[in-house]
């Protein structure tokens, strides 16, 4: 296990680490938007294998999967679970992909950052414990980050798979002069993991109802737009495209008439257009008049059709 500052900054070294320039690196988008940015600010290739969407839910498509790592890519960066459609895998899609990983020679790196954010009737498996990741060069990306908000403390770390991988990348960080913990993000990470039990229990309980008011007041007030309400991860991916705005248009819309600064689901690759992500970690007195300046907006468009 390896001190990193940070989860990003953790894949931007592992691009550089482990690939060449012009080299492709195989992401699943809609995706956590740094996947692509890092990837291309190393002079490498994005290789995009999308998610397949029916009736809301996201699946791999594994023909296509395969197609790509057809192409040798680099290696796979997988989200899990996967930011922003809350997908928590389970055990045979993870198996599976792994295999195939395996079966074509790709290394297989894991951002496991949303792992405790995991509601009822899923568990996240991380993928280090699956014996079909065995051979594959993986890489997991953790962090109390996310679940815990201590964002800025640099408690970030990567586990490897192969010591020789794990020595390369912490001789990196040694080159930059940042191979130190933060000492206040140690004793954070610490007393979260030794004294948070409760706390993140009263957390996922208050998120699963910020996620079911949401779903009940967009079918009550604003059908046109369907939230897809997450397995994992404090966010929520807003399908948008009932509202009948262009991709250029929904985000200032948002911005400007409902007063709401969501992130634009375009920018998160093929199958974004037309969604916005929507955190739903905030108070539930927040969260009512985000949904009611969106309920303002989208009548609106109403008026406007008339």
């Amino acid at each position: 296990m390896s001190y990193c500052p940070g989860v990003v900054p953790a894949l931007a070294a592992l691009v550089h680490l482990f690939s060449a320039e012009g080299e492709e690196i195989l992401i699943q988008p809609p995706v956590y938007q740094a996947f692509a940015s890092t990837i291309k600010a190393w002079g490498r290739r994005v290789l995009a294998s999308p998610l397949r969407e029916t009736a809301g839910r996201y699946t791999v498509d594994f023909d296509d999967f395969t197609r790509a790592l057809r192409r040798r890519p680099a290696f796979f960066i997988l989200c899990s679970p996967h930011n922003p459609v809350g997908r928590v895998w389970t055990r045979e899609e993870l198996a599976e992909m792994a295999r195939l990983c395996r079966e074509h020679g790709v290394r297989l790196v894991a951002d496991e950052i949303h792992s405790d954010l995991v509601f009822r009737g899923h568990v996240h498996l991380p993928a280090a414990c699956l014996p079909e990741m065995s051979g594959n060069g993986l890489v997991t990306c953790l962090s109390a980050t996310k679940t815990f908000n201590l964002a800025g403390l640099q408690a970030s770390v990567a586990v490897f798979a192969a010591a020789d991988d794990q020595s390369r990348f912490e001789a990196w960080w040694r080159k930059l002069g940042v191979d130190r913990n933060n000492c206040f993000g140690l004793e954070a990470v610490e007393a979260a993991l030794r004294d948070g039990a409760e706390w993140l229990d009263q957390l996922l309980d208050y998120l699963e109802g910020n996620f079911q008011f949401i779903r009940d007041y967009c079918a009550r007030h604003i059908p046109a737009v369907k939230p897809n309400l997450p397995e994992g991860t404090y966010l929520v991916w807003l399908d948008c495209r009932g509202l009948g705005l262009t991709e250029a248009d929904l985000p200032g819309f948002l911005a400007r008439r409902a007063g709401l600064g969501l992130n634009n689901g375009a920018a998160f690759g093929t199958g974004g257009a037309g969604f916005m992500r929507l955190n739903a970690a905030c108070p539930r007195s927040v969260l009512r008049r985000a949904m009611e300046q969106l309920r303002s907006a989208a009548d609106t468009l109403k008026g406007s059709e008339q």
